[in-house]
């Protein structure tokens, strides 16, 4: 078994996609429509959809509503510098969504926190070879 596909329920699609697509650099081929967009990071696909989707997928829960906790998402690439600096450049306001900028972790991966305009946690690690 493996991950082929991360939806993300957004509380505004189109703000996600610039994010994802402008400031992290995803891949979105197919038309984009107001309530979701599907893409790629690399060869992994990735859904964007509003929040409505939730009770249409998973039905009324009453009491126990689906919420947007956040998760980590990570990602690997080969020169973290290069890419914070990318992603500095492509969104001026960046730094409010910086939790940690690169920096070598105890245990000696090099690795950027920050998060997405919901407020999940994406992660984005120095690859090691």
């Amino acid at each position: 078994m493996e991950i082929d596909y991360i939806a993300l329920f957004v509380s505004d699609v189109a703000r996600s996609l610039i994010f994802y697509r402008d400031v992290l650099g995803f891949s979105f081929e197919k038309p984009v429509k107001p309530d979701g967009a599907e893409g790629y990071s690399g060869k992994l696909k990735i859904g964007i959809y509003d929040r409505s989707w939730l009770p249409k997928l998973f039905g009324d829960r009453g009491d126990r509503p689906i919420s947007g906790n956040p998760f980590l998402l990570s990602m690997t690439v080969d020169d973290l510098d290069l890419v914070y600096q990318q992603i500095c450049d492509r969104q001026a306001n960046i730094q409010s969504n910086i939790i940690s900028p690169p920096k070598i972790m105890p245990w000696g991966q090099k690795i950027l926190f920050l998060s997405d305009p919901d407020g999940n946690i994406l992660e984005i690690v120095q690859s090691n070879h």
